[in-house]
Formats: C-alpha cells, sequence, structure tokens
C-alpha cells in the first residue's frame, strides 16, 4: 500500500448532450453572469460554430464580448491582449468556444484577471502552483474538437516569448486545481463539422492521453480505470468518426472518451508528451500529430518496463488478444497504434511532417526542460530524447 498522502482532483460539473449549447445563458446566469467573454478563434467563427454559441446568449438578451485572436500554440502576448479586452469590457465570466488552444488560453487569461501579470510566475518550473488563487471569475468550456479534453484538465500549455529560459520560444504549462472549469459543457453537434485530418490528429491526441496516462510512474488507480475504458470508448469509435463524421453516435462518443483521457492525465503522462510540446512550435508540426507520430516508438522505448500494462491497453483498444502471451499483447498494441496512423494517412515521420533535422538536438535539450517525461515509465535523458526524435524522424 502506497502511505504517502495523495490529493486528487475529480473532473468539474460536466454537461454533455445533443443540443446542449442551447442552455448556455441559462448556465451563465446560474454563475451569475451578466456579460460573459467568449474566448474563440477566427477558424470557429468563419466555420459557423461560434454562431451556434453566441445565439442562445442573443435570444435571452445577454449582452457579451469576444476575443478572437487566439493563435493555433497560443503566446503569453495574446493571453495578455485579451485580459485587457476582458477588463475593458467589464466582463464576469469567461467562455471558451474552440480546441485545446482556446481552451488553454482561456484558462491563462482568466488568471490574468485577479493575478499580477506577466505569466512567468505561474508556469511549473516557476513554481508557480503556489502562486495561484482561487479568486477568479467563473469559467465555462465548450470543446469544439474531441481530442485535448482541456476542459477537465488542470493544465494550460503557453508559449512563452518572454526569452527568459531559453534561446527561443518554447512551449511552457500552468498547472493549478483553480485552471479545472467551472462547467465543461459537452455537445457533439458542435464537433460534428471537423475535418478528417482534424478528427485524426485530435483522436490520436486522446488515444496519447490515455496510453499515457495508464503507464505513467504516479500512484493514482482512479484514473487507471479511467484510462481504460476511456481507450475503450475511443478505440471502438474512432474509425467511424474519421470515416462517418456526421455519425452524431460517433462524436458524441468520441467527445466524452476524450474528456475521460484527459481526466486521467492527472496521473500524468510521458516522453510523447514532452517532445510534442516542442514540436508544435518549432516544426510546426500540429500536437496531435506529434503525438500519433511519436507514440510508436516512445512506447517501444518503454516496452520493457510496461509490458503488461500495454498487453491491457491492446485489450482496451479493441485488439483480439486471445492467445497471446503478454509481450506479443503488448507488442500488438504499439502495431495497433502504427496501423491507425496508416489509416488516417499519418505523415511517415516528423521529417514528412515538416520537421528540419537540423533542429533535433535543441528540441532534445528543451524536452528535458518539460515536466511530462518525469513520469514517463523509463527514465529519459537527453541522449534518449535525441534518440526518440531521430526514430521518429
Amino acid at each position: 500500500m502506497n502511505t504517502e498522502i495523495l490529493s486528487y482532483f475529480l473532473p468539474p460539473r460536466i454537461e454533455f448532450g445533443e443540443g446542449d449549447i442551447a442552455n448556455l445563458a441559462e448556465h451563465v446566469r446560474a454563475f451569475g453572469g451578466k456579460k460573459p467573454f467568449i474566448v474563440s478563434d477566427a477558424g470557429i467563427s468563419n466555420v459557423g460554430i461560434l454562431r451556434q454559441a453566441v445565439t442562445p446568449l442573443e435570444d435571452a438578451n445577454l449582452s457579451y464580448a469576444t476575443y478572437l485572436d487566439i493563435e493555433p500554440n497560443p503566446t503569453d502576448i495574446s493571453v495578455v491582449q485579451g485580459v485587457e479586452v476582458y477588463k475593458t469590457e467589464k466582463c464576469d465570466v469567461v467562455i471558451a468556444v474552440g480546441g485545446g488552444s482556446v481552451m488553454d488560453a482561456a484558462k491563462a487569461i482568466r488568471i490574468l484577471t485577479t493575478h499580477a501579470p506577466p505569466l512567468e510566475p505561474y508556469y511549473v518550473d516557476s513554481g508557480g502552483a503556489d502562486k495561484i488563487r482561487g479568486d477568479m471569475p467563473p469559467l465555462i468550456c465548450v470543446p469544439t474538437t474531441a481530442g485535448t479534453g482541456s476542459e477537465v484538465s488542470q493544465g494550460a500549455i503557453i508559449t512563452d516569448t518572454s526569452l527568459q529560459t531559453t534561446n527561443r520560444w518554447r512551449k511552457r504549462a500552468i498547472v493549478t486545481r483553480y485552471n479545472m472549469a467551472n462547467l465543461a459543457l459537452l455537445d457533439p453537434v458542435l464537433t460534428v463539422g471537423m475535418p478528417q485530418a482534424l478528427t485524426a490528429a485530435t483522436g490520436m491526441d486522446a488515444i496519447t492521453h490515455g496510453i499515457e496516462a495508464y503507464v505513467a510512474t504516479k500512484y493514482h488507480p482512479i484514473s487507471e480505470g479511467v484510462a481504460l475504458q476511456a481507450l475503450k470508448i475511443l478505440g471502438a469509435n474512432i474509425r467511424t468518426a474519421y470515416h462517418h463524421g456526421e455519425n452524431i453516435e460517433a462524436r458524441g462518443k468520441m467527445l466524452l472518451g476524450s474528456c475521460m483521457a484527459a481526466f486521467a492525465f492527472q496521473k500524468g503522462l510521458g516522453a510523447v508528451h514532452s517532445i510534442a510540446h516542442q514540436l508544435s512550435t518549432d516544426a510546426p508540426i500540429p500536437h496531435g500529430v506529434a503525438n500519433a507520430i511519436l507514440l510508436p516508438p516512445v512506447m517501444e522505448f518503454n516496452l520493457p518496463h510496461v509490458i503488461e500494462k500495454y498487453a491491457d491497453v491492446a485489450d482496451a483498444l479493441g485488439v483480439n488478444v486471445e492467445g497471446l502471451s503478454k509481450g506479443e499483447a503488448a507488442c500488438a498494441a504499439i502495431d495497433e497504434i502504427r496501423e491507425l496512423n496508416k489509416e488516417f494517412n499519418m505523415p511517415a515521420g516528423l521529417g514528412a511532417a515538416g520537421l528540419d533535422r537540423e533542429k533535433i538536438p535543441k528540441l532534445a535539450a528543451d524536452s528535458m526542460l518539460d515536466h511530462c517525461h518525469k513520469l514517463n515509465p523509463r527514465q529519459c535523458s537527453e541522449q534518449d530524447m535525441l534518440y526518440l526524435l531521430e526514430e521518429a524522424f
């Protein structure tokens, strides 16, 4: 029995259902809100998804302000600018409508509405968890992709442009229980319009969350159970969501599976994420695509340390493991990830995805600065990161 004192945070209130976005104004008012601040991006607005979110507010005669200047890898600059708009507009509730970048940016904006800028003191590697208080406006997260699960996570990944830690920009994490949304509103209708490539990338992101969380070294049996169930749901529905994007049942299950996998990574993540966080700013390669490419070589690297758990992963993903030894089943899990990547037309390697090989040494060094690899089942050195990047290239 582990005798360490542990603190677990279960997800915030989650509301799931087709058409649930129609209740958005009701939720805002339940939090005492009179003027919500909607954080989104131009892409969400251009395809009409943002309109589905603001219509219920307009129908309820609720005024609101919008901020759409969120990049695919949100920077501290856009966060600070968002705070200025929030304060100028005198808003009182934050609503994130979008994917992981939007939700992460909204979390960081929310922090700076009541905490002094800049973001530097609040990053994990600056001891930020001890400096963040709970006196922040309510946050409603409305995910429009099924992958990041940021709507139930304690983390926000922000691209630091301050140049205070490296000789160029890199992603850094803000992790605190106060980052958890007051409400995660999951409406699968908002994800139906996702193109195939985004469906694949975000789906593989969620699968990576489930796998890395399940084998992370922190003691968290609650998360392990959720991770396996998430992988069962994701494995049973990702192909349908990819090939038949209009299938609302598959879309809904992917949204739930993604949410569950994100709760599971309270337990931790691993080397895939430490490297992928660097790739999305340096290549740039979309986060889910980076995860998909890196997952097989990292699983092979970890294999001797987690054979039984990877056998569980194979079973959860729907691989027929009858008659296989634990070792064979574990290898079958890695093969299944490769098959999914092939079926989803993922790039054959990081080079094909756009990475300049000359950047690999710096990427390996930066990966060691990321907190995720610390709970990887096999300890990583900078040389290991170099090896994994070369294997994935």
